[in-house]
């Protein structure tokens, strides 16, 4: 409850955030008001508000909003001091912002693309006083920009990723594609986003492989939809000078979802409802400024446009009540992932998953082999799949299904580790054994494999079970199961003394720890 408090209460500042932008920047109060009204209960806002997962998008969106404010306070501001207080003000919410989210960099666009709105003259006049009031803050934005960069590589091994992953194809099948093929795509997803956001009917927290299939060059929207595309940013370009609400709204919706588009290079996923937070702000302005046209005050709006302009706002909101259900729990959200997502393969996964948790075996496997009939190459599937066999008591096709895993990525931890436990199921300690190692070489700090290693050489009386307890150790010292492991071989090889020790420093690790107190006793009596 104090999380989804803490997310409401984040959604409410945004929206008023939103409503002080748009009257900053010259918009009439109806039209501003109406468009923080829409996005206040835009049904596609429940995944970013209503779910955890969500925070990142109206954290940063927050953050971002009041960079914008400060910004335009700064290029205002009259007096040096003044200035640079606001401007120092906006780029710290901005390093902040850009350290919630990546997609908050582009706070410099929006800048420009509001100072350029708000200025006299044409499309040219307007770019140049853009230019000149906000040149301090860009070039403050691009060192913010450089110091994020390199603190990223710093942590992550890259400025973007970590040289050794990748993006998975099931996440964002437009990842493998040309440039010229993703950029098309993500021209056609776009327009996915715009329908959600506008026509709220179908939602999903999934459009994963092969929900959205990519289209190729033989089919008409791969075409298309870069056309359409450019023939709106054209006419929103066109129409600014005339200080048209609706320009300014798409291209800000335009801008702000550029960074998590995969039109200038691939991203984590090909598409999430939560990605739509900020950029709707841009959809809710266009809606709203047709509905409510010029009318410069409240009192000179039409009946029949405030009308329109609540029935849209109410119809939202009950659409976003019945979705926000839906996020109560992981099985009420799963399950409606494989009802709206069908030929999601991740959405079959993540069900099973949750099914697997709930020892749910025979609902669990159906759904891994359905995420595996969508997408062969689905190793976590294929291992899951092992794992809901060895439950109802399939080995030798649970074997099977690891052997498959670790065929498709043959350094898969969790591969072995499946394959080590079927094995010992079935009685094969040296195959159990060869399973281990061959997964603690691919893996040198994989715990569980190192645990389950020293497990077996104790079950056997090895005398090699001593140096593979302290391996274990050595890469897990806070693990409690491996510490108590250990305390139980040193027992079983007369040692008490040691083993009363190691459970005593389990204990002072949590004194709570069930299994430890049960050893403690067994060893004191």
């Amino acid at each position: 409850m104090a999380f989804h408090a803490v997310n409401l209460a984040l959604h409410v500042a945004v929206t008023l955030l939103l409503a002080r932008l748009w009257l900053c920047v010259g918009l009439p109060p109806p039209v501003a008001a109406g468009a923080a009204l829409l996005f206040a209960v835009l049904p596609v806002h429940v995944e970013a508000v209503t779910g955890i997962v969500g925070r990142g998008e109206t954290l940063a969106a927050l953050l971002v909003l009041a960079s914008l404010l400060a910004g335009l306070g700064a290029a205002d501001a009259a007096g040096t001091g003044a200035r640079a207080l606001r401007l120092a003000a906006a780029l710290a919410l901005y390093a902040a912002a850009n350290l919630t989210k990546e997609s908050a960099s582009v706070a410099p666009a929006l800048l420009f693309l509001l100072l350029a709105f708000m200025a006299q003259g044409g499309l040219l006049d307007r770019a140049r006083s853009a230019l000149r009031r906000g040149g301090l803050y860009y070039a403050g934005g691009a060192a913010v920009l450089f110091g994020v960069f390199r603190l990223r590589a710093a942590v992550l091994g890259g400025a973007i990723h970590a040289k050794t992953t990748g993006i998975f194809e099931v996440e964002n099948p437009l990842a493998p594609l040309t440039p010229a093929a993703r950029a098309a795509n993500a021209c056609i997803v776009f327009f996915h986003y715009l329908a959600r956001m506008a026509v709220p009917v179908r939602l999903s927290a999934d459009e994963s492989a092969w929900q959205i299939r990519p289209a190729g060059p033989n089919e008409l929207g791969y075409w298309a939809a870069p056309l359409l595309l450019g023939a709106l940013l054209a006419a929103a370009v066109a129409l600014l000078p005339r200080r048209s609400p609706s320009a300014l709204g798409f291209l800000f919706l335009l801008l702000a979802a550029l960074p998590a588009s995969n039109l200038l290079f691939p991203t984590g996923t090909i598409f999430a409802e939560r990605l739509a937070y900020l950029p709707s702000a841009g959809l809710c302005l266009a809606a709203a400024s047709w509905i409510a046209g010029w009318a410069p005050t409240f009192a000179g709006l039409s009946r029949a446009r405030k009308a329109a302009l609540a029935a849209l706002a109410v119809a939202y909101a009950v659409r976003a009540l019945a979705r926000n259900p839906v996020w109560e729990s992981d099985e009420t959200l799963f399950t409606d992932m494989v009802r709206v997502s069908p030929r999601s393969a991740k959405a079959h996964y993540d069900f099973a998953y949750m099914s697997a948790d709930r020892e749910r075996w025979t609902a669990a496997l159906a759904h891994y082999e359905k995420a595996i009939e969508i997408y062969p190459r689905y190793w976590d599937a294929w291992a899951g799949k092992g794992r809901a066999q060895r439950a109802l008591g399939r080995t030798n096709a649970s074997e099977q299904s690891y052997a498959k895993a670790l065929e498709i990525v043959p350094t898969y931890e969790n591969g072995f580790y499946g394959l080590g436990l079927a094995r010992e199921d079935r009685g094969d300690r040296a195959g159990a054994e060869d399973a281990y190692r061959k997964g603690l070489r691919s893996n040198p700090q994989s715990l569980p494999l190192a645990y389950r290693l020293a497990l077996l050489f104790s079950a056997e009386g090895r005398s090699s079970a001593l140096y593979a307890w302290r391996r274990a150790l050595a890469i897990g010292p806070a693990s409690l199961p491996t510490r108590l492991g250990y305390a139980d071989w040193l027992a079983s090889a007369g040692r008490r003394d040691e083993a009363l020790a190691q459970v005593r420093e389990t204990l002072r690790v949590n004194p709570r720890y069930q299994p430890a107190l049960e050893k403690l006793a067994e060893l004191e009596r």
